[in-house]
């Protein structure tokens, strides 16, 4: 039976554009075509809204005049590349093909392709292959559920993913390799549901102990599969305590500028508000000054910079020299620790354990 058939019996209508071959296609943003670009495959076919060019095996393309240009020729502002084969993009090969879309002045590189050949290209990006394999399977199982919901409600008209940490880090077939395809084969069509809908899902890197409530972190609707569970699983994080600064402290006037208040010097850090998961919701600045002003755990983090302060799971300290931020995991906090997950498979859990755990009540279900 074909996947569209499937995909039409469980009821699933995903939202995927004209340009779509199948319920099974993704479109990701590469890039954009802002400087002669390299393109290779075998027998290239490049179409546009005029005329179809062949190529036997490379052709350059660059931006000129507002228009895509091909040894020459005028292809306009969007053209379609077909391949017997990978697409290369500077080198760089991709499944499926190519899409170039003028979008507000920019032409966009889009790269179509089927959903299990983006995962190949995700996996070992978001999690490290030489991790137990139940690990990989849990990570699979979310991408791909991730990917779909995207389908459902792309990011734009013309793309449904981002290649980038603002979804899922994709780098087509430079990321593949055998660790994950067996991930991908072993799981395959399996997407993480709940009461008869795709789950809503998240992932990260490690959540110190506890993971964290999704309306406690972005505002959304509480879902009851995403609220904060007890993880006893990631303790090997190299995160999983962690302090800033590594060595020494940050001075009341050096905390005070890092935080955007140039001239003043922090004179006391108060928590006022945790959620369930322990994260900083809320804390209070007062400053030598006098004056006082509140931020929120987020901003706190943005403002120092997520590479210090690893994640909203922190205390800070007054000492003699200064302030000292003391905190555990590294990310947002919802949905699947990583290292959890690891520390899991390790354990002798399976995927489908990892998964129930981290996402309580949902269901796995084989869509193709």
């Amino acid at each position: 039976m074909k996947a569209s058939v499937l995909f039409a019996a469980l009821g699933l209508v995903f939202l995927a554009g004209a340009a779509k071959k199948s319920e099974r296609e993704v479109r990701v943003l590469i890039g954009d075509l802002n400087k002669p670009t390299m393109i290779e495959g075998k027998n290239l076919k490049l179409r546009s809204k005029w005329k179809t060019l062949e190529f036997s095996d490379k052709i350059q393309l660059e931006p000129r005049e507002g228009k895509i240009f091909a040894q020459d020729k005028d292809l306009g502002s969007s053209v379609r590349i077909e391949s017997r084969g990978p697409i290369s993009v500077s080198g760089h090969p991709y499944h499926g093909g190519l899409a170039i879309e003028k979008v507000e002045g920019h032409f966009l590189l889009i790269n179509s392709l089927d959903l299990d050949d983006y995962l190949a290209g995700v996996v070992k990006n978001e999690m490290p292959v030489n991790w137990p394999l139940d690990a990989l399977k849990a990570q699979t199982v979310l991408a791909r559920t991730y990917a779909l919901g995207k389908l459902e409600e792309p990011r734009t008209e013309q793309y449904d993913l981002l290649a980038t940490v603002e979804d899922q880090v994709y780098t087509g077939m430079d990321a593949e390799d055998e660790a994950s395809w067996k991930a991908i084969k072993e799981t395959e069509g399996e997407v993480l549901y709940y009461r008869g809908e795709p789950a809503s899902v998240y992932y990260h890197s490690c959540c110190g102990g506890w993971t964290e409530s999704v309306e406690y972190v972005w505002g959304k609707t509480p879902k009851s599969y995403l609220q904060a569970q007890k993880c006893d699983a990631c303790q090997d994080c190299p995160y999983y305590f962690w302090r800033y600064p590594e060595k020494g402290a940050l001075s009341p006037g050096d905390l005070a500028n890092r935080l955007g208040y140039s001239g003043e010097a922090v004179g006391e850090v108060t928590v006022t508000e945790l959620s369930p998961g322990q994260r900083v919701m809320k804390l209070q600045l007062k400053f030598q000054s006098g004056y006082k002003t509140e931020l929120s755990g987020n901003d706190f983090r943005v403002r120092l910079g997520r590479e210090a302060i690893r994640s909203a799971l922190f205390k800070v300290e007054k000492t003699p020299e200064g302030f000292i931020v003391f905190g555990s995991g590294s990310g947002h906090g919802v949905g699947l620790c990583q290292w959890g997950a690891k520390g899991m498979a390790e354990a002798g859990k399976s995927y489908q354990e990892i998964l129930e755990h981290y996402f309580p009540g949902t269901e796995i279900k084989k869509i193709y």
